[in-house]
C-alpha cells in the first residue's frame, strides 16, 4: 500500500465504528420496544460490523503512524484529530458492552471486561487530561475550535454503559469501584461540557468552518448522556451511602431532553439548508443520535408518555438515513483523495 494512502488515514475514521456500534444500540431499543426478532438480528450484524470495523481502521491508524513518521507529530498536533482519538475508549466501552448483550457473560469474559472497563476509563481521562493542557499551551488555529472537542469530555461517562452491566455480575467492592468512577466520571464530562462547550460554540459562531458542521450534533449527545448517567445511578440503588431518587433525575432529565429537542431541530435545519459533502465529519451525526434515542427511550419508559414512542420512531428514521448519508460522503472523500 502506498505511503500517499496510508495518510489517509487519520482519527476521524473512527466515527465509522462508533455510528455504526451507536445504530446498533438503535436496533436493540428498536427490538426491544416492538418485540421483533429480525431487529434485534440487524442489531447484532451492526454491532459486530462496527467493531470489525474498528479494529481494521486501527491497524491501519497505527500502520499511518509507524510509515508516516514525520507526519505523526503534526497529526496529534491537531486538536480536532486529538479529539477523535477519543472515540478509542467509546467504542471500547459500547463495543463491549453490546458483545456482553448478545453473547452473556462468563467468568473469562467477565475478567477481560473488566480489565478493558479501567484501561478504556483511564485512556478516556488521559485524553481528557492532554486536551486541556493542549488548549492552556498551545496556538491554536481557530478553525480547530468545534464541537468535535467536547469528544474527550464526553468519552468517560460513556464507561456507564459497560459499568452498569459488570457492576451488576460482580456486586462488593467491585460494585463500589465502579459506581464511584461513573459518578466521578459524570462529574467530569457535565463541567467541562459547559465550559469546552461554550469555547466550541464560539468558535463555529466566529469561523463558520463548513466542514465541521455535523459536530454540531454533539451536544445532543451530551445532554443525552447526562440523562443516561442519571437514571443508570439512580438504578443502581444505595452504593457506598450514595444515592440519588428516580424522581429528581425524571424532572432533570426532562429538561435535558427538551435542550436535546432544540438543539436537534438547529442541527437538522443546518443540514438541510448547508449540507456538507465529501467529509468523514458527516459521521459526527450518527453517536450523538444513538444517545438521543436512548435517552428518549428511558424517559418514556418512565413517563408513560406516549408521543415520545413517536418522537423514538422518528430519530430511528433520520439516523438511517444519515448512516447511509454518511457512507456516500465517505466514498466521495476516498475518490476525491484518492484522484488529488
Amino acid at each position: 500500500m502506498q505511503r500517499s494512502v496510508f495518510s489517509l488515514f487519520c482519527s476521524e475514521w473512527f466515527g465509522i465504528s462508533i455510528s455504526t456500534l451507536a445504530l446498533a444500540q438503535l436496533y436493540i431499543l428498536l427490538s426491544q420496544e416492538f418485540h421483533l426478532e429480525f431487529l434485534g438480528l440487524i442489531a447484532e450484524f451492526l454491532s459486530i460490523s462496527g467493531i470489525s470495523i474498528f479494529l481494521l481502521v486501527l491497524v491501519l491508524w497505527i500502520s499511518r503512524s509507524i510509515t508516516l513518521r514525520d507526519g505523526t507529530f503534526s497529526h496529534w498536533n491537531n486538536m480536532t484529530r486529538l479529539s477523535f482519538t477519543a472515540l478509542i475508549p467509546i467504542i471500547g466501552f459500547v463495543g463491549n458492552y453490546q458483545l456482553i448483550y448478545f453473547f452473556g457473560l462468563s467468568g473469562t469474559t467477565a475478567y477481560f471486561s473488566t480489565v478493558n472497563f479501567y484501561a478504556e476509563y483511564v485512556l478516556a481521562l488521559g485524553l481528557g487530561v492532554t486536551l486541556g493542557y493542549r488548549l492552556y499551551t498551545k496556538e491554536i488555529d481557530p478553525k480547530e475550535i468545534s464541537y468535535a472537542i467536547v469528544i474527550p469530555p464526553l468519552a468517560i461517562g460513556t464507561g456507564v454503559f459497560l459499568a452498569g452491566t459488570l457492576m451488576k455480575y460482580y456486586g462488593g467492592v467491585e460494585e463500589q469501584a465502579m459506581y464511584f468512577l461513573v459518578l466521578m466520571g459524570l462529574g467530569i464530562f457535565f463541567f467541562l461540557f459547559v465550559f469546552i462547550g461554550s469555547l466550541a460554540l464560539a468558535g463555529h459562531v466566529s469561523t463558520k468552518v463548513h466542514e465541521t458542521m455535523p459536530t454540531t450534533m454533539l451536544p445532543v449527545g451530551i445532554a443525552s448522556l447526562i440523562i443516561i448517567n442519571l437514571f443508570s445511578l439512580s438504578g443502581f440503588g444505595k452504593v457506598d451511602e450514595l444515592f440519588i431518587g428516580l424522581q429528581s433525575v425524571e424532572w432533570v432529565s426532562v429538561l435535558l431532553w427538551g435542550f436535546e429537542v432544540w438543539n436537534f431541530l438547529v442541527v437538522m435545519i443546518l443540514m438541510l439548508t448547508r449540507p456538507v459533502k465529501g467529509t468523514l465529519g458527516a459521521w459526527a451525526y450518527g453517536f450523538p443520535l444513538g444517545l438521543f434515542a436512548t435517552s428518549t427511550v428511558r424517559i418514556l419508559a418512565v413517563t408513560h408518555f406516549t408521543p415520545l414512542l413517536w418522537v423514538f420512531v422518528a430519530i430511528a428514521v433520520i439516523f438511517n438515513i444519515l448512516w447511509v448519508y454518511a457512507w456516500i460522503n465517505t466514498g466521495i472523500f476516498i475518490r476525491r483523495s484518492i484522484s488529488s
